[in-house]
């Protein structure tokens, strides 16, 4: 069986999602980033990173995100949130990494000022400067994502799973999607999705 390191409240949670939504059986070791699992040399020996998630199929041990969604979905899509043709395919990689390499970063570093904020005190230049590598790129998003309601090929694919759940962390940290209204359409699409509910009610079991 499929065993996924990283709880609901990790970027496991993408990975979780695409195997419900694939009807594919996995154990789940739910641990959270920094804790004192993912620093275990158990661990560590599967994912010398010491980050989350990290994917075990039979021999094959797996981490990075994308890298795992990307061979779910070619083992085990079926069809399923994967495209048809090489150039669905070469624009499913354009956006991912687009929001990988541009946004991501940015974005989950907001989302960490707000989550281990001393004392309860946000560092707001750091807010200010990744509030500006924001506006720089989400623009080239929102006109991308005018008219559709996912990332590519008119369809529901690992790629909405990535980006959505990337897209929500500065929200998570007050960042206001007004000025990019597909985008937040996007998002709460995506996060609304009843696999989403299914991952998130697991969790809290």
């Amino acid at each position: 069986m499929i065993k996924v390191y990283g709880s609901a409240y990790s970027r496991a949670s993408m990975v979780m999602c695409v195997l419900e939504t694939l009807g594919v059986e996995y154990e789940n070791f739910p641990f959270n980033p920094r804790s004192e699992g993912t620093q275990a040399e158990a661990y560590r020996a599967l994912n010398p990173t010491g980050k989350l998630p990290t994917l075990v199929d039979d021999d094959l041990v797996l981490w990075e995100s994308q890298a795992i969604l990307f061979y779910l979905a070619r083992k085990y899509g079926a069809q399923q949130l994967w495209v048809e043709t090489l150039e669905q395919e070469a624009d499913l990689y354009r956006w991912s990494l687009f929001i990988s390499n541009q946004i991501e970063a940015a974005a989950l570093d907001m989302l960490l000022a707000v989550k281990y904020a001393a004392d309860g005190q946000v560092d707001q230049t750091l807010i200010d400067d990744r509030t500006k590598v924001l506006s720089r790129f989400l623009p080239v998003l929102e006109q991308h994502l005018q008219g559709r309601e996912y990332l590519v090929a008119d369809k529901l694919t690992v790629a909405d799973f990535h980006g959505a759940a990337v897209l929500a962390w500065p929200k998570l940290a007050g960042f206001s999607f007004d000025q990019y209204p597909a985008i937040a359409a996007w998002i709460r699409r995506i996060l609304a999705l009843p696999v989403q509910k299914l991952v998130r009610a697991k969790a809290a079991v």
